[in-house]
């Protein structure tokens, strides 16, 4: 039997609820700027993660607790409220407390980057995004290995 055969009677094997527990990775994007926010989805995408996103920091919080996402990217300066605040709130929440938070944010300063830790920010990843460096960021900060 070729692999191509072979991958074709293990798919069929399958049940659709077998196949449907592999579960995706969900991260939460919270990114005012359009074309930064369209750069990391299809990015994150193309790796095989959820994307949910939102373009403001009251609303990333209100879908951080209501959707529960494995991950969030969340940029800094919002038009709202600050990235930095967002971050302390979902922190300070029981429900979202534990989910990693990754500040992606256009202020490279130490004092920007101790900032964004100081808030309850997990990692610190400056724009513009180094591709290898985001993806090892957010797959160290994930529970288990990136999807398939």
């Amino acid at each position: 039997m070729n692999s191509s055969r072979y991958r074709e009677a293990a798919e069929a094997g399958r049940t659709p609820d077998r196949r449907n527990q592999v579960k995706r990775k969900r991260i939460l994007v919270v990114e005012d700027d359009r074309l930064s926010l369209i750069v990391l989805r299809q990015l994150l995408t193309a790796q095989g993660y959820e994307i949910l996103q939102s373009p403001e920091g009251w609303d990333g919080i209100s879908r951080a607790r209501n959707e529960e996402p494995d991950l969030i990217l969340m940029d800094i300066q919002l038009p709202d409220i600050s990235g930095l605040d967002a971050t302390l709130l979902l922190k300070q929440d029981d429900q979202t407390k534990d989910i990693p938070i990754i500040a992606v944010t256009a202020f490279v300063t130490p004092e920007d980057k101790a900032k964004a830790l100081k808030s309850g920010c997990d990692a610190y990843v400056a724009k513009p995004v180094n591709i290898s460096n985001l993806l090892r960021t957010v797959e160290s900060l994930l529970p288990c290995s990136p999807p398939q």
